[in-house]
């Protein structure tokens, strides 16, 4: 059943990519206060413009490519929807509007509650849209990741390190940031150095 894995793997990494394309023009404008980008969890963890907006694209790329499987992921669009969130809102549909040029806010919200899934399925997605806030907060290192989960177990997924070098020693170790890797059950790991 692997080579049915493949094309799982390569959404993903499609995903991931296109997603860190969205957060790295979110880091690009962050201001070093970050109040007007950021909302607190019940957990006080910061929510940036950066977690909803990889949210809205992953999820997106994933309804297109397998519009039956669920996503869990970390964020909901109610705060966004509320009026007082409508600054958020836009800088969100901003980011998004990176890689999807058409997306609206109603777009955005819907995708981000794409990944509300929470009963259990034979076969989903499971998102951390911005692994590594204070990383991504700081212009640091900070990961995209997604896997997809059948049978309780991750058989295939992708991750995006937008400033990790393609190569930590040698040749390359200077090269443009970005590196993604990929992976599926029986077919291997990949890595590659991100296109900016």
């Amino acid at each position: 059943a692997s080579p049915s894995l493949e094309p799982a793997m390569k959404t993903a990494a499609m995903a991931v990519a296109d997603a860190a394309e969205a957060a790295r023009s979110v880091a690009n404008t962050l201001s070093e206060k970050m109040g007007e980008g950021t909302l607190g969890k019940a957990d006080t963890s910061p929510v940036t413009v950066g977690d909803f907006a990889v949210q809205a694209v992953v999820c997106k790329r994933l309804m297109e490519a397998f519009p039956d499987d669920g996503v869990i992921a970390e964020e909901s669009a109610e705060e966004l929807r509320k009026p007082e969130s409508e600054k958020l809102l836009g800088l969100v549909v901003d980011a998004v509007r990176v890689v999807v040029p058409s997306a609206t806010a109603a777009d955005v919200c819907d995708w981000i509650d794409r990944g509300s899934l929470r009963e259990h399925r034979e076969r989903y997605w499971t998102l951390d849209p911005i692994d590594g806030t204070k990383g991504f907060l700081r212009r640091q290192q900070y990961a995209v990741c997604l896997a997809l989960v059948c049978g309780g177990k991750p058989v295939a997924g992708a991750l995006a390190c937008p400033n990790m070098p393609p190569s930590l020693e040698g040749e390359g170790a200077e090269g443009p940031p970005g590196t993604l890797f990929s992976g599926y059950k029986g077919g291997g790991c990949y890595s590659q150095p991100m296109v900016p």
